[in-house]
């Protein structure tokens, strides 16, 4: 097993935030964590029934009172979204990730609800263009980036912790540093 660098030779940081707290911290995180998996796993087991019951009792018709509303202020949510990609990218701070993918999530859903509110009208060809032209091109290419830039990060700090060989895909990558090898915390024997 290769050694691990125990701080980062450039800064001289720990390169492991398991240096940084002590057994009953860590043994908390791991706790929050498994509640709020279960609290996931939960949310999922109860969405399934609601989404029959939605399907079997939403009427096909619905006139809405807030309908300009509703779509200003998703737009308004979009515009915030957008912007602060934009600023956070200009700013080359990693607070863009959250926000490009907001963003593009948030394009994604208006492109869906913008086809699927104009279908049997005279404009769902122009809600379908935008979709394919703009609001789904944009949310890849916002996607994308974020993958990029997290592919980016993982190589980085695998260089810092001075792991071995090259770091494994997005998909299986570790949270924090939970799957790598053990070693001695600093001070110990």
């Amino acid at each position: 097993m290769a050694q691990h660098r125990a701080s980062c030779p450039h800064c001289g940081h720990s390169t492991d935030w398991r240096d940084l707290l002590d057994e009953t911290a860590l043994r908390e995180i791991d706790r929050r964590r498994r509640r709020g998996l279960g609290v996931l796993v939960v949310c999922c087991a109860a969405l399934l029934p609601w989404i029959g019951y939605l399907a079997a009792t939403l009427p096909v018709h619905y006139e809405a009172r807030q309908w300009r509303l509703a779509w200003v202020g998703f737009d308004l949510g979009l515009l915030v979204a957008l912007a602060a990609t934009a600023w956070f990218g200009w700013r080359r701070r990693r607070l863009l990730v959250p926000w490009a993918l907001a963003a593009a999530v948030l394009l994604i859903c208006d492109a869906w609800f913008d086809v699927m509110l104009s279908w049997g009208t005279d404009d769902v060809w122009a809600s379908v263009g935008a979709a394919l032209l703009v609001e789904l091109p944009l949310a890849a290419a916002l996607l994308l980036r974020v993958r990029r830039i997290l592919q980016f990060m993982l190589r980085h700090y695998w260089y810092l912790a001075d792991l071995p060989g090259e770091p494994p895909p997005l998909y299986r990558a570790p949270l924090l540093t939970e799957a790598l090898p053990e070693r001695p915390r600093q001070g110990s024997p």
